[in-house]
């Protein structure tokens, strides 16, 4: 494919095909991005957590679109005769696109307020600021006037009008969670119920979103809906974990649906801690209009790791042969989620 067409089809067939015609990019993992879809879990149904999460996308059809986050929260003053306490988190997510490496880097604080709703339940307000750098290298792009007689030259003017090659940009969310858990062993074994929603907004419509100082193009307000429920199968180590995430960005949405199925191979000793709590996990999520995603969760104690894989089957498929993105997500969390004592201790 020429170097043309392959612009053309990032151009217009990628944002046909996923919906998304603004410029936020997600992960397909969205089970293990909380913080980023709404400060208002941040620390509610674990005191600490950190995740790293990687993806590697549109490989096979052009320069590969790289995205990388980290996030990190804590609960403060959480005590076990205290009806609130105060949640903590830092992020930083970093993207680069295409031939010209448009890049976006963002780091923000996280800041909730997390409020015990019931014997079993709990409600997070949260808030995130922060600031961030989007950049561009010019160099790296192709224009059609560069091209003479068929035959490509990079000292031939392009005519085309250069903006910044970057430029600083504030961002803020807000949102808003609540989450219920019952059983003795809700979180690894197979009595229980754990669920958790929640809704945010992000960006407010202020972020400018145009390399040209001349225009007043703004990123439009999103707004993320996220629904994860777990529920343990009786008599059994099998557990189900449906998830759900919705998006809306000015015109554009996206709809991500599906579950992970999980096997609990063993849990932590409840007295010495030398054995340590398993599962092995199958996830099938569908994006609407775009990809199936195959996932594969194992954790171990306090640790777990994901893989997930994005079979394309929009539009793009002819370009890309259904061949997607490749993502991983790496998780620790306190307390052990296969602790059965600190799974009731964390409402």
């Amino acid at each position: 494919m020429s170097t043309i067409k392959k612009l053309l089809v990032i151009i217009f067939i990628i944002p046909i095909s996923t919906g998304l015609f603004s410029q936020d990019v997600h992960f397909s993992q969205f089970r293990e991005t909380p913080t980023l879809l709404n400060p208002g879990a941040t620390a509610l149904d674990r005191d600490v957590r950190i995740i790293l999460n990687y993806k590697d996308q549109w490989r096979s059809v052009a320069s590969p679109y790289k995205t990388f986050a980290f996030s990190g929260e804590m609960a403060i003053g959480k005590k076990k005769n205290k009806n609130s306490y105060l949640g903590i988190g830092v992020n930083v997510f970093s993207d680069k696109s295409g031939d010209s490496q448009m890049g976006l880097t963002v780091g923000s604080l996280n800041i909730s307020a997390i409020i015990k709703t019931g014997e079993n339940s709990k409600l997070g307000i949260g808030l995130m600021g922060g600031f961030g750098q989007r950049s561009v290298n010019y160099n790296q792009l192709r224009w059609e006037n560069q091209y003479q007689n068929g035959n490509f030259e990079s000292t031939n003017p392009t005519l085309e009008p250069n903006g910044s090659t970057n430029y600083t940009l504030p961002d803020a969310a807000a949102g808003i969670a609540w989450t219920y858990g019952k059983g003795e062993k809700y979180i690894s074994a197979n009595n229980g119920i754990q669920a958790t929603i929640g809704v945010g907004a992000h960006h407010f419509g202020f972020q400018k979103y145009s390399f040209y100082k001349n225009t007043a193009e703004k990123l439009f307000t999103k707004f993320v809906a996220h629904a994860n429920l777990a529920i343990g199968i009786p008599n059994s180590s099998f557990i189900i974990a449906p998830g759900l995430m919705y998006t809306l960005q000015g015109p554009s949405k996206e709809i991500l649906v599906g579950s992970m199925f999980k096997y609990v191979m063993s849990e932590s000793s409840k007295y010495t801690g030398n054995k340590k709590g398993s599962s092995i996990g199958i996830g099938i999520d569908y994006r609407l209009g775009d990809a199936a995603i195959a996932t594969l969760l194992y954790e171990f104690s306090s640790f777990g790791i994901g893989v997930s894989y994005d079979v394309n089957v929009s539009k793009l498929k002819t370009v890309s042969s259904a061949r997607g993105g490749f993502e991983i997500a790496l998780r620790f969390v306190a307390p052990n989620p296969f602790n059965t004592n600190a799974n009731k201790a964390r409402i």
